[in-house]
């Protein structure tokens, strides 16, 4: 069995949809959760504050700041999660997000992410992480698709981590 289910989140609700799939996987396998959020400094590269492009002081305050925010809610999850008696450990990565979840991935893992469900020329133009992930990762992935429907039975799950 897997050692460990690996569960991508950025703070929205659909990525948070992954962890309706894992905490069910996890209850029925015994298996710990790791949480992972990757803050993308390429954007901090070029943040821009009140109009203007910020020095690398203070893209590296802008930084920290995000990292700050992703703990704070990577515990946030992981206490509630925890509450439910489930195993969680979680990381704040920096870097491109799928290149930076192909470098979590450990032997053993099941990743479980949300796909963003874009199609067309945004999906072009943006690209997909689930998409790029699934093509390089070592390990195997179980996407939950964004435009699943929720079932009455599936809004107590979701709402029993919540």
């Amino acid at each position: 069995m897997y050692q460990r289910l690996v569960i991508p989140l950025d703070g929205s609700e659909i990525a948070e949809r992954a962890l309706i799939e894992a905490t069910e996987l996890a209850s029925l396998s015994h298996t710990p959760m790791h949480l992972v959020r990757v803050i993308d400094s390429a954007s901090a590269d070029m943040a821009v504050v009140s109009g203007k492009l910020t020095d690398s002081e203070d893209t590296a305050v802008l930084l920290a700041d995000d990292v700050d925010d992703a703990c704070q809610y990577l515990d946030d999850v992981a206490r509630r999660l925890g509450d439910r008696g489930h195993r969680i450990t979680h990381e704040v990565r920096c870097g491109p997000a799928a290149g930076q979840l192909i470098d979590a991935a450990q032997p053993g893992d099941l990743y479980v992410m949300a796909s963003h469900g874009r199609t067309g020329l945004s999906r072009w133009f943006m690209g997909s992480v689930a998409e790029e992930v699934v093509r390089r990762i070592p390990v195997p992935v179980l996407l939950v698709r964004a435009g699943t429907p929720v079932k009455p039975s599936d809004t107590r799950r979701s709402l029993a981590w919540s």
